[in-house]
């Protein structure tokens, strides 16, 4: 599937926030609009899950942009993640999930 790029976060650091253009496998954007987006991150090392914590905003529906304000859980450990975003629509449709993208947490040095 495509990549959808996910910026590097440092370990400890809630911001800033990221912005994510959600892409489908043609390359197109998703339809978020309305959407309730929620995310699982696992950790590449130890194949551990866990859900996202901070907060998944829809920006720009149409355009498949939603924004990632980190809690401090998602970027406690410096590490190489796997992400997945799952959107759920209140129309009935059914939820749309991303392709498992692979995100870094780079280290801090205090």
């Amino acid at each position: 599937g495509p990549t959808m790029a996910l910026a590097a976060a440092v370990a400890g650091a809630t911001r800033p926030s990221q912005l994510i253009t959600w892409q489908r496998a043609d390359g197109n954007a998703e339809t978020l609009t309305d959407a309730t987006i929620t995310g699982r991150i696992r950790d590449r090392n130890t194949g551990t899950a866990r859900a996202i914590a901070g907060t998944l905003t829809v920006i720009d529906g149409a355009g498949g942009v939603f924004r990632w304000d980190y809690a401090a859980a998602d970027v406690a450990t410096a590490g190489s993640y796997d992400v997945q975003f799952t959107a759920a629509f209140v129309a009935g449709a059914t939820p749309a999930k991303t392709f498992v993208t692979q995100w870094t947490v780079a280290e801090a040095l205090a």
